[in-house]
């Protein structure tokens, strides 16, 4: 992992990784999350991987462990307006750029999944969660956060199963949009099927 090799050489040097979840989503925000690690942080860490590779209630598990210690992390949205009105690209910059903004104060190394960001002499990692623990930890504080807010959108829109399928592209939400088309929280620049398609 990107940490030890940095703590091999300076055990001192504080990293800082982040990522971003909800990008290719239909539906609600995308969220970004930064987290800063040192080295005497390690014994938290075993188990963290890609959020994607985790189940729901380990992600779970692992965010309560982080918040009750004292690693530091920070979460930015960007909500389906800013992102039909700005595009996906921006709203993916802003949410990094903000959640590594948060906690950084000029003595880290910043690492970001698979994206360039100018700020920070930030440097891209590609598939970052499985080369580094702040990358990875990132994307399941933001995957957590997210599930949540989708999750409480579901009981406002439960026509769209949000609930299930957290707003991304499902046969069963795109058959949902086909009957209901899109509702407040949709992503209306994207391609959403027929039914908004006939709306325009």
């Amino acid at each position: 992992m990107i940490e030890n090799k940095n703590w091999d050489k300076n055990k001192n040097q504080l990293i800082i990784g982040a990522d971003e979840v909800g990008r290719g989503s239909l539906a609600g925000p995308i969220v970004g999350a930064a987290v800063k690690l040192k080295f005497l942080d390690i014994d938290l860490l075993s188990d963290v991987k890609d959020s994607k590779k985790l189940s729901p209630k380990k992600r779970e598990e692992i965010v309560e462990r982080i918040t009750n210690s004292d690693i530091e992390f920070s979460i930015s949205e960007c909500s389906n307006t800013y992102i039909d009105k700005n595009g996906i690209s921006e709203a993916n910059k802003k949410v990094l750029k903000e959640s590594v903004q948060s906690i950084y104060t000029n003595k880290e190394k910043v690492y970001i999944d698979h994206f360039n960001i100018n700020e920070f002499s930030a440097i891209s990692l590609i598939r970052g969660e499985d080369h580094s623990y702040a990358i990875a930890l990132a994307s399941i504080i933001a995957k957590v956060h997210r599930d949540k807010i989708m999750t409480k959108f579901s009981s406002v829109y439960p026509n769209y199963l949000f609930e299930k399928n957290k707003g991304y592209g499902t046969r069963e939400h795109l058959d949902m949009l086909e009957r209901y088309g899109p509702c407040t929280i949709h992503r209306t620049t994207f391609n959403l099927g027929p039914k908004l398609q006939q709306q325009k």
